[in-house]
């Protein structure tokens, strides 16, 4: 009669996280594994609480950095500071003018004279606005407002730094007073009447609207042809086919890019015609 087998025991289920425990044990690995209850895909509170980056405001001009740092320099009366932020014809014009009022002399370093600079009364430090209307790599031009009397400033880039070449005052802005200088017009004249301009105008037309020129190019100045009106930052030309007074004007160029936002969008017509 056939012998009767006894069922065979089960064989002992080890859980897989055993197993491979095990294996990291035996190749050397530490058996130290986060238990599985605590890993989480879920982002930490600190991580989702973290605010979006702000964008960053936009970066003031170094040009224009430049001219705060040196105006902060005249109304702490820092002559060394000052001068460090003049152009070179900035010290000689300056150097000049005192030699006029017998405060220096040819070769005198600027921190000797440019004491001149804050004692004018009229001198301010505090602009309510800076706009820059022209900048390239070389210099750049700045229309300066004060609560006085508004700047028109020049720059001009020399080894990576900017310095300060010229200040001079906008006395004949639009809506400035000021007396006309003589000669030259009145540059809230030319701005409310170069749009008015024709090409074909003679001579005679043209300085009816615009007012005297401030200069005539004729072909033996060796020069094209033509009326210019300029004073401070404003720019406008007349070129004509022949000499005046004979000449009718083929161009009308005006520079704009020196002019503020304000003077610009008063102007319908464009730069050049």
């Amino acid at each position: 009669m056939p012998r009767s087998r006894s069922p065979r025991p089960a064989a002992p289920r080890v859980p897989v996280v055993m197993l491979l425990l095990a294996v990291l044990t035996a190749c050397g690995e530490e058996a130290s594994p986060t238990p599985l209850t605590e890993v989480s895909t879920t982002p930490s509170a600190s991580a989702s609480a973290a605010p979006p980056a702000s964008a960053s405001p936009e970066a003031e001009s170094p040009a224009v950095t430049a001219y705060r740092a040196w105006l902060s320099a005249l109304a702490e009366q820092d002559a060394a500071a000052a001068c460090a932020r003049h152009a070179p014809q900035l010290t000689i014009d300056l150097r000049y003018e005192a030699i006029l009022l017998k405060r220096a002399r040819l070769g005198d370093p600027c921190v000797d004279f440019v004491a001149v600079l804050w004692e004018q009364q009229e001198r301010e430090y505090d602009p309510t606005d800076i706009e820059v209307t022209q900048l390239t790599d070389e210099d750049a031009l700045l229309a300066v407002d004060f609560p006085g009397r508004d700047q028109t400033v020049r720059m001009i880039r020399q080894n990576t730094r900017w310095l300060v070449e010229e200040s001079v005052a906008r006395t004949d802005a639009p809506g400035a007073p000021g007396p006309a200088q003589a000669g030259s017009g009145e540059p809230r004249r030319w701005l409310a009447v170069w749009c008015d301009l024709e090409l074909e105008m003679s001579p005679s037309e043209l300085t009816d609207l615009m007012g005297a020129p401030s200069g005539i190019y004729t072909i033996a100045n060796g020069g094209e042809p033509q009326l210019y009106w300029t004073q401070d930052q404003y720019d406008f030309r007349a070129y004509l086919d022949t000499d005046p007074p004979q000449g009718r004007a083929i161009d009308l160029v005006g520079d704009y890019d020196r002019l503020t936002s304000a003077e610009r969008s008063g102007l319908t017509c464009p730069e050049l015609r």
